[in-house]
């Protein structure tokens, strides 16, 4: 993964707290600090070692937690994909699209997938949608 860094950030772009940054995708901070730890979600870093997310973060994780949370697909799993989807080159979103429609190609229907999105918060379905 790329190796980022806050103060080297040469563009003004927002970057989110970890705090700010779970809340915002719905999850525990220790999953963003387990996906930073198994190379999954590299945010930047400031020069004290703080941890700042960006828009284009927000998109990866959408990948993330569509993976793991609608399909059932595990970390090894979503890294195997995820260097897919960046040697492919695709823009997270374009990415997250190909993703919903391999999974209707193979015959995973929608209801399968509502069915595992219950086990969690509904509001955190709106996340696919944004």
């Amino acid at each position: 993964m790329q190796d980022k860094n806050i103060d080297k950030n040469t563009e003004k772009e927002k970057l989110y707290k970890i705090g700010e940054f779970a809340r915002k995708i719905r999850v525990n901070i220790q999953t963003l600090r387990g996906y930073d730890r198994e190379g999954i979600l590299c945010p930047k870093r400031s020069d004290t070692n703080r941890r700042g997310y960006t828009d284009e973060d927000f998109e990866r994780v959408k990948i993330v937690l569509y993976l793991t949370n609608a399909l059932s697909v595990n970390l090894n799993g979503v890294k195997i994909i995820l260097k897919f989807l960046e040697k492919s080159r695709l823009k997270p979103a374009l990415g997250l699209e190909l993703l919903k429609n391999t999974a209707k190609s193979v015959g995973i229907t929608d209801e399968e997938i509502l069915n595992n999105l219950k086990r969690y918060n509904k509001e955190d379905l709106n996340i696919f949608n944004s």
